[in-house]
């Protein structure tokens, strides 16, 4: 790789080698690759399998609007070549690949993604062993496809991102394990360790890029769930359940 090259993998290694958790790993990860690959869009996310992270929309993401994301869910989730269970084994043998690498993918670019701008796409997977599985998602505007060149410096990074997720997965897993009697889901788990922290709506929303709306929905499944009356409540809760 080109010296540059080097200096944008080691500046996202950087950006993310102090996370304190894997909610802050998966968003340091997304604003370093939107800052030092100039991604237009990146989405983070994460389960056991790779068909669990991608299905589950466990994450975070930033770059998309509203509209977006609206169109997005509404119709075209169902087509995206990426979500395509025969597209899983390609990943995951590949580690990083674009969209023209899978089948089915015009339609999806030129009838979608084109008229919000986007031009391509591409995904890499970071294979966590027994720990589970991150997947990232990228794209571009302005370019006719992702470069190759970058795709090379995703590759290199993946392998370096490894025993850093693995880190992260195992200590969510063990962490929640304690409280396993609480039945939430993935993303009312992110809501719940994060209100636990002290953390107001807003900056919830601006950590997990969700609106506030929506983390006041998950944040009143918590508390039922959990049977807390308050945000102090659960944090007590928290603490006395590790």
């Amino acid at each position: 790789m080109a010296t540059e090259d080097y200096r944008r993998l080691f500046g996202v290694m950087e950006a993310i080698d102090h996370a304190a958790d894997l909610t802050e790993f998966r968003e340091c990860l997304v604003r370093a690759l939107q800052t030092w690959f100039g991604f237009h869009g990146v989405a983070v996310l994460h389960g056991d399998t790779l068909a669990e992270a991608v299905q589950s929309d466990c994450g975070v993401l930033s770059g998309y609007s509203p509209d977006f994301l609206t169109e997005y869910q509404a119709g075209w989730i169902g087509l995206d070549p990426f979500r395509d269970e025969n597209s899983f084994g390609v990943l995951m043998d590949s580690g990083v690949i674009r969209l023209g690498d899978l089948p089915d993918d015009a339609g999806f670019v030129a009838r979608f993604l084109s008229r919000h701008g986007i031009t391509d796409k591409a995904a890499m997977v970071i294979d966590a062993g027994q720990a589970g599985v991150v997947y990232v998602g990228v794209a571009v505007q302005d370019l006719p496809r992702v470069p190759e060149r970058d795709l090379a410096v995703l590759r290199h990074l993946r392998r370096h991102l490894a025993p850093l997720a693995t880190e992260q997965l195992n200590r969510q897993r063990d962490q929640r394990a304690a409280r396993a009697y609480w039945r939430l889901t993935p993303r009312e788990w992110d809501v719940a360790d994060l209100a636990a922290q002290g953390m107001t709506n807003r900056q919830i929303a601006d950590r997990l890029f969700i609106t506030i709306d929506t983390v006041k929905k998950h944040l009143t499944r918590v508390l039922a769930e959990t049977g807390c009356a308050s945000r102090t409540q659960l944090a007590v809760r928290y603490s006395t359940a590790v």
